[in-house]
């Protein structure tokens, strides 16, 4: 009788198993995620397993920029997608019904060595200050981001940003040759590609525009639609349980371990590259990758900068655009 009863108890354990799949592991979850650049820290959660940890496999698909990005999303050929304060904000302005849940990155750490983005010049061009800049045309990257660190930066030593014209210039690599050509005066160049056409053009560095952006601030974040976090809130949460483990990760990595994880899966290879910029692992600048939640004012102050300085149309009040997870403390 007591064996009967007990093979009894074991066959309803299986049909309980059976039903309820708490015995075998579930299947993860992918999410497709545009991008652009392979920010450290999203790849780093991939390689160190922490996505996966979570029940999350990771799809990077990457894109041309912050609009293609915030369009991917909506339009649905991406979940979620990793992007530019300034292109989620003017899309929210623009009506569409988008949502930070996770901030990504934001200000780097001013140091003695320069910055992520700095503003060249050829020495034969006689442009020696930041003030001989007035009536001439500084080559930058197509993104409204650059623009307000340059316009901030110029403002801040004196030169009207109006009295200086921005150019377009594509792609990055064609920074050096667009200066060197004399089709611009100047250009801010980021890294690592700075790096290379100090080296090989000899140019100079006026100053640091990246280091206009305020401490704290968040510049890029992951945003998805309201109907998408309706629907997949959980794996928006552990998506940002995973990312704040991997910038956390980021923030104190040595410049070795970055340099490893990011030649995993960006076609800049900084150790390779060290043979011809000798020290550039040491140098390459890093953003603080965000380990918590968003400031709230900080970011806001630099939204509202942006309209100021006409970067964006319109503002956005920052606090009645986020999911829950963006300002939650923990998860």
């Amino acid at each position: 009788m007591k064996l009967r009863i007990a093979r009894l108890a074991a066959c309803a354990l299986v049909a309980l198993v059976a039903t309820t799949g708490a015995a075998t592991p579930q299947s993860p979850v992918t999410l497709k995620v545009g991008e652009v650049g392979e920010p450290l820290a999203l790849v780093a959660g991939i390689d160190r397993g922490y996505f996966a940890q979570e029940g999350l496999a990771i799809q990077l698909v990457p894109l041309s920029g912050g609009p293609a990005l915030i369009s991917a999303t909506i339009g649905g050929s991406t979940d979620l997608n990793y992007g530019d304060v300034f292109a989620w904000a003017a899309a929210v302005g623009n009506g569409f019904n988008v949502q930070m849940f996770q901030p990504a990155n934001g200000a780097e750490p001013p140091t003695s060595e320069g910055g992520s983005t700095t503003l060249l010049v050829n020495p034969a061009s006689g442009i020696k200050t930041v003030a001989d800049l007035k009536g001439k045309q500084i080559g930058i990257a197509p993104t409204q981001l650059l623009a307000l660190e340059v316009k901030l930066f110029l403002r801040r030593h004196g030169v009207d940003p109006s009295s200086v014209t921005l150019v377009p210039v594509t792609p990055y690599l064609a920074m050096g040759a667009a200066l060197k050509s004399g089709h611009v005066d100047a250009i801010a160049d980021v890294d690592p590609f700075t790096q290379q056409v100090e080296k090989n053009f000899g140019f100079v560095p006026l100053g640091v525009p990246s280091h206009e952006v305020a401490v704290g601030t968040t510049t890029a974040g992951f945003f998805a639609t309201s109907a998408w976090l309706a629907a997949h809130g959980d794996a928006a949460r552990r998506f940002a349980i995973a990312y704040r483990r991997a910038a956390a990760w980021a923030n104190h990595a040595t410049p070795d371990q970055k340099a490893a994880t990011l030649a995993k899966f960006s076609p800049v290879n900084l150790a390779a590259l060290e043979a011809e910029v000798p020290g550039i692992v040491r140098t390459f600048h890093y953003q603080l990758y965000d380990d918590g939640p968003v400031n709230v004012d900080v970011t806001q102050a630099w939204i509202d900068l942006a309209v100021k300085n006409g970067v964006l149309d319109a503002g956005i009040a920052l606090k009645d655009h986020l999911y829950p997870t963006a300002t939650a403390a923990t998860l």
